[in-house]
């Protein structure tokens, strides 16, 4: 390894808006544990929350911070060899890439990153528990829309910024309180210098930085467009978000220059089952049940038993979102990738039997709230059917 240079981290082009306590939290997390992995959607600021963290750590470890970009690797069979490739550590006769790392590496205190592994989970796992076991002055952190599931892991959630509070008043009085919008109007001035959120447009801002759900890619792209629409117009054009939302970085991978492309990225990992329950469930507009999903999503290629483990796999692949607020988990979608899901339900041709099936569930819960409303239920019935009642 270079002895020259603490770090192979790339310089920051853009500033960084939010994110002070989970910085603050993610920074002893990792000197604490030795591998914690980053998970959320995709878009949602997982790679630069972790460079950031791994900046403020060049100096805690002796051989320094690292960073692995797997982006671009398609090959599992390759991911040791672009850890040897930033390390400088050559390949040896006769033996495996990994078998070198760990005797190189076992000596050593450095941190190394390892981004966008969900495309190559079981390889980066498998690297990833050989070379912790053989060096315990290694630690890993890791970003991937799914946690790598291996001994040890610390998953940490990377959650969308924070957007106004309606029920405070904050949305009116102070937008700016929220990172959503920060980071919207930054943007915004980046590409168009003078631009101010003002009493007349921060309703706009606003609309536009919640119905985005706080991702932070897809406030970039809408932010990019303040050159030739106004916050009003952005946010009258969000029912056709994908189709707005299309102006990235020419420098990105494509993946990452489109608000659909880093959703198809996503979709495209899944497996078939998994695929004709996430498009399923875009027929609920607010949340559901387990017991939902199973009466309304299966049938023609998913059996009712099946429901609950693909469901769960949809909540580890970040693509559903679990609310454990209340007596039961319930489930809901991000509406911007409800909106992916939607479309593909369309496109399957199964719309119209999910809405007849999602109005007949809706109907039969109602019958059995009136006839069970005046028991010792009666709350809990109540408060069922509402929940539900919004995904009509």
């Amino acid at each position: 390894m270079s002895q020259i240079a603490a770090h192979n981290l790339p310089a920051e082009l853009s500033t960084f808006i939010g994110r002070n306590s989970e910085l603050a939290e993610l920074t002893q997390t990792l000197v604490a544990g030795r591998l914690t992995t980053l998970t959320g959607v995709g878009g949602v600021g997982k790679t630069r929350l972790g460079l950031l963290v791994a900046k403020t750590l060049v100096e805690t470890f002796a051989d320094g911070v690292w960073l692995v970009e797997l982006a671009g690797l398609s090959d599992p069979g390759l991911v040791p060899r672009a850890l040897a490739t930033v390390l400088a550590v050559h390949e040896q006769p006769d033996r495996s890439m990994t078998d070198v790392l760990a005797d190189v590496l076992r000596p050593r205190q450095l941190l190394v990153a390892l981004d966008n592994c969900e495309h190559l989970i079981e390889a980066c796992a498998a690297l990833v528990v050989t070379l912790l076991r053989a060096c315990p002055g290694l630690h890993v952190l890791a970003t991937s829309r799914e946690a790598l599931g291996v001994p040890g892991e610390q998953v940490w959630p990377v959650p969308p910024l924070s957007l106004p509070d309606p029920s405070s008043g904050e949305a009116s009085r102070q937008p700016e309180a929220s990172e959503a919008v920060r980071l919207f109007v930054a943007r915004c001035r980046d590409a168009l210098p003078g631009f101010a959120l003002a009493e007349q447009n921060a309703p706009a801002v606003v609309e536009i930085c919640r119905r985005l759900d706080g991702l932070p890619l897809a406030i970039e792209l809408a932010a990019a467009r303040i050159r030739g629409l106004t916050p009003e117009q952005i946010a009258a054009r969000l029912d056709d978000r994908f189709r707005l939302l299309a102006g990235g970085s020419r420098t990105a991978l494509p993946r990452h220059r489109t608000l659909r492309g880093t959703i198809e990225w996503s979709h495209d990992l899944l497996s078939e089952p998994e695929r004709i329950l996430f498009r399923r469930l875009a027929v609920f507009a607010g949340g559901w049940t387990v017991e939902a999903a199973e009466g309304i999503c299966s049938g023609d290629g998913i059996a009712a038993e099946d429901v609950l483990d693909l469901l769960l796999k949809l909540v580890e692949r970040s693509l559903v979102v679990a609310d454990r607020s209340g007596p039961a988990v319930r489930y809901r979608m991000l509406e911007t990738i409800r909106e992916y899901a939607a479309e593909r339900l369309r496109e399957a041709g199964e719309e119209a039997m999910l809405r007849t099936r999602h109005r007949d569930c809706l109907l039969a819960m109602a019958e059995r709230t009136i006839w069970e409303l005046q028991g010792p239920n009666q709350a809990r019935l109540f408060d069922e059917w509402e929940a539900d009642h919004d995904t009509a």
